[in-house]
């Protein structure tokens, strides 16, 4: 304001200078100071209605936004409360090469091995919650339910009910997921024919870094439910798994990982059996460990058409029996490799000794070529050659399988 005055006050002595002239000094100052006086009124008059105007633009805001406010009360929207649902099928046709067209309980023909539902939601920002019924030629089963508390504390989670445990890699994954169409031999040989998959918690700590670029750790204590292992009684002596993980960025296109699997549980029955006799069979015990090693290279350039995995475990399971004692190894390692947007092409050696006692000379190794394409990120299909031979066939067993897998809804081919 005083700089506007200023401006002013120049202009009107440029204007009387003439008349200023002729006037002596005291009149030409009283003059003066009764013009500015009233510049200064007039100049004061204008801003304050300039400002009065101001606030009432800015209040007539305030009013308009207020009468517009929504106050929401924290609760979710029904669409959001609705889980998530899907939909995935898993069927084949197979050969069997050999004169008659079958081996044992496989048989050449085309079949439906698996329908799986998935429900699952986000029940907090906390928690979310996975179920998932599989229905197969055998009937329906109910595949997995758990609840994961995301931050029960800083860096773990925890994670309650049924579930496919955390042996290894590929024991976790459902076989609609799988590089191949079937677990290897050494999997179900020694873990079971569906793997090890028990009710109980898991823990899983993300450690701070320690001699690799990450560590993680996970805890599972578990029902001894698996019948090949344990004493498969639901109330029994709990299992307890520990899985050490280890990952290192070795590139920016390359990742190595490194696990390390233990596993404890009684395998002795303690109950009542169908004619309502006490059984309390001594304690036994049953020791599983494991090995599991990856390497994956992606290039970062060309991530959607190239890529190669390596990868490998290693099973031995010490299972003690009454008089006697069951040592068993097995192993498998694969390679896969994505030459295209949609295909990829692999094979995978098994070997495996029987879950069975004086097994020492005894064993099975496979051979399985394989090449896989994806339609899309809801349909594949592959094509696969086993190559079965070993002390514990009879014959030489050569089977080839063509599999389809198609998934409808929002998780596709989730490895869980």
């Amino acid at each position: 304001m005083n700089f506007k005055i200023l401006l002013l006050t120049g202009f009107i002595l440029i204007q009387n200078s003439a008349v200023f002239a002729q006037e002596n000094d005291s009149t030409k100052i009283a003059r003066l100071e009764e013009r500015i006086k009233k510049l200064e009124e007039k100049i004061e008059r204008d801003e304050l209605e300039k400002l009065l105007k101001e606030a009432e633009t800015v209040a007539n805001e305030k009013e308009e936004k207020k009468e517009t406010k929504v106050f929401k009360s924290g609760q979710r929207s029904l669409q959001a409360i609705n889980p998530e649902i899907s939909v995935l099928g898993d069927m084949y046709g197979q050969y069997i090469a050999n004169k008659n067209n079958f081996n044992g309980n496989e048989r050449s023909g085309a079949f439906f091995r698996v329908m799986e539902m998935n429900v699952q939601s986000n029940l907090d920002p906390f928690s979310l919650a996975k179920f998932i019924v599989e229905i197969n030629p055998g009937g329906i089963e109910f595949a997995e339910g758990y609840m994961t508390l995301t931050k029960l504390i800083p860096n773990v989670s925890l994670t309650a009910g049924k579930f496919r445990q955390q042996f290894g890699v590929l024991n976790r994954w459902h076989s609609h997921s799988l590089d191949q169409f079937d677990y290897p031999l050494a999997l179900t040989t020694i873990l079971g024919e569906d793997g090890i998959n028990q009710i109980g918690l898991s823990f899983d700590w993300l450690m701070p870094s320690l001699f690799a670029d990450a560590n993680s750790l996970l805890i599972q204590i578990t029902n001894g439910e698996n019948e090949q292992l344990f004493s498969g009684e639901l109330f029994s002596f709990p299992a307890a798994l520990l899985h050490f993980k280890n990952y290192w960025d070795i590139s920016p296109d390359t990742y190595f990982e490194l696990g390390l699997t233990g596993m404890l549980g009684k395998n002795n029955v303690r109950g009542y059996d169908n004619d309502g006799n006490l059984i309390l069979e001594d304690s036994r015990l049953t020791t599983v460990g494991g090995i599991d090693l990856t390497l994956f290279w992606e290039p970062l350039n060309k991530a959607r058409y190239n890529s190669f995995i390596w990868r490998t475990e290693v099973f031995y399971a010490n299972k003690e029996l009454a008089n006697d004692r069951i040592k068993t190894f097995g192993a498998y390692t694969y390679f896969d490799y994505k030459f295209d947007l949609q295909w990829h092409i692999g094979v995978r050696f098994d070997f495996t000794q029987p879950f069975e006692i004086h097994n020492n000379s005894r064993y099975s190794y496979q051979v399985v070529p394989y090449i896989t394409w994806w339609q899309s990120n809801w349909v594949k299909f592959r094509l696969q050659y086993n190559y079965l031979d070993g002390t514990e066939t009879p014959t030489v067993q050569n089977t080839i399988r063509f599999q389809i897998v198609f998934a409808a809804g929002p998780h596709k081919h989730e490895r869980y």
